[in-house]
């Protein structure tokens, strides 16, 4: 949706449970941001401008348990502003091919 002046209205932000621990999210945010300059701040990213770019918050959630093995979990909520659908679209694949693991 756009606003009358024709810019992006923000957007809900769009929210993941990721089996991530925050280690694991600062070391991939290279390739997940490539592109765009990005601020971390604890747990909070902040990408491009005030006017155009993303809002990541990440919050740790207890890890999912299989038996034996627990999977570490983390809520990764991204908000977006200044971007239309498009941008947001190639924003999140690129941020999500970044974070996928191979499996068998």
């Amino acid at each position: 949706m756009t606003t009358p002046g024709g810019r992006a209205e923000p957007a809900e932000p769009h929210v993941k449970d990721m089996a991530a621990t925050w280690p694991d999210i600062l070391r991939l945010l290279p390739i997940a941001l490539r592109g765009w300059a990005y601020e971390v701040d604890g747990t909070t990213v902040e990408v491009g401008s005030a006017d155009r770019g993303a809002t990541i918050a990440v919050e740790p959630l207890p890890p999912r348990g299989f038996g034996p093995v627990e999977i570490p979990r983390s809520r990764v909520a991204l908000a977006f502003r200044g971007l239309n659908a498009g941008e947001r679209e190639a924003f999140l694949s690129q941020f999500d091919r970044a974070f996928q693991r191979g499996g068998g």
